[in-house]
């Protein structure tokens, strides 16, 4: 497994967002995608409310690889005094290491957390939507905290395990982004917060955007 890190840099020439580990090893192409796609989309990370906010996305790589990405909203500014400067640590990785990935990843939360992300529902009922092929699930909950958000990282991340769990069915990779402000060119299943999605849903009556129960 290998790791790239994208952060804002304050000094020399190179102000702004960059990678600052080694980049050796890595292609063109890689490096390419990997700065396009590690971010979580959308406007307005710099409101309060989303300092020390956490995302996690997923997303493949042309070669079969498996990128998951961290991203932390650091509450730094620029120089300009903007806000919503975020950065991402981005685990690439097999195939074969993506399940264990998640496994570590979902037992890191608290044990309540873990508990309750894996409750089944009640008969008849969904937690989560069915993903169906390229399709996009676009879900909303209201965000107050990081600490809260956990539960919803903790519900997903139990998804797609239990869909890469089926292997009598072929075992299914969804790409997800756990927090997001923009469901545009974003992951198969994205969540956003519940004030946010209420805007984007007034300004596009026609759009899906289903609350998710936890």
């Amino acid at each position: 497994m290998r790791q790239l890190i994208i952060e804002y840099v304050f000094e020399g020439h190179q102000r702004g967002y960059n990678f600052t580990s080694p980049t050796n090893g890595f292609n063109d192409d890689t490096l390419k995608l990997v700065w396009r796609s590690a971010m979580p989309r959308g406007q307005g990370w710099g409101a309060e409310v989303y300092v020390g906010a956490r995302s996690l996305k997923t997303f493949a790589l042309p070669d079969g690889r498996i990128a998951l990405a961290d991203v932390v909203v650091t509450g730094q500014k620029d120089e300009g005094g903007r806000g919503g400067i975020r950065r991402t640590v981005v685990d690439i990785m097999q195939p074969g290491e993506y399940h264990d990935m998640l496994v570590r990843r979902f037992h890191s939360y608290p044990p309540d957390v873990q508990q309750e992300a894996s409750r089944k529902p009640g008969f008849g009922r969904r937690r989560l939507p069915k993903i169906h092929g390229a399709a996009q699930v676009v879900l909303s909950h209201p965000y107050m905290q990081a600490q809260l958000w956990q539960m919803v990282e903790a519900l997903i991340l139990h998804a797609a395990l239990e869909a890469l769990g089926k292997r009598w069915l072929g075992g299914q990779f969804f790409t997800f982004t756990t927090l997001a402000l923009e469901y545009r060119e974003e992951s198969q299943l994205v969540v956003l917060p519940a004030q946010r999605a209420s805007e984007l849903q007034g300004t596009r009556p026609k759009l899906n955007i289903q609350a998710l129960s936890l």
